[in-house]
């Protein structure tokens, strides 16, 4: 099966998971991820930031899968920043009620590098 979507730690300290959903990417793939990146999470014990790009995707979830989501997120997940639009916004703004553990302490930016730099000046976080 293809994956439509990459995980990875984007930095050495491993203190931010980069999540990117490409196009074609279904809710199973969103599912899959949030699994994936809690896993990464509870390898360390340290909070942990996640930025997430969802310029191509992914496509939207049921307020059951959120749901679903929301009991994987890790006790050690810091900052969430979406890298999206103002659809984004909405999303973030809707998960308060139906996943509030999957949004909190959640920001849209316009920009992966936007995103890195928010994390360097408010977290301290560190970028080769």
């Amino acid at each position: 099966m293809v994956e439509n979507y990459r995980i990875e730690w984007d930095n050495a300290e491993k203190t931010v998971v980069l999540q990117t959903y490409l196009t074609g990417a279904t809710s199973a793939d969103v599912y899959e991820m949030a699994h994936k990146s809690a896993d990464m999470l509870k390898t360390v014990d340290h909070n942990v930031h996640l930025i997430v790009v969802r310029s191509s995707g992914p496509p939207a979830v049921t307020a059951h899968e959120l749901s679903q989501i929301n009991k994987l997120v890790p006790n050690n997940q810091g900052k969430l920043l979406v890298v999206g639009s103002l659809y984004d916004q909405m999303l973030i703004k809707s998960g308060d009620k139906i996943a509030p553990r999957t949004v909190q302490n959640s920001q849209v930016v316009k920009t992966v590098d936007d995103a890195r730099q928010f994390l360097i000046e408010h977290y301290g976080v560190v970028y080769p």
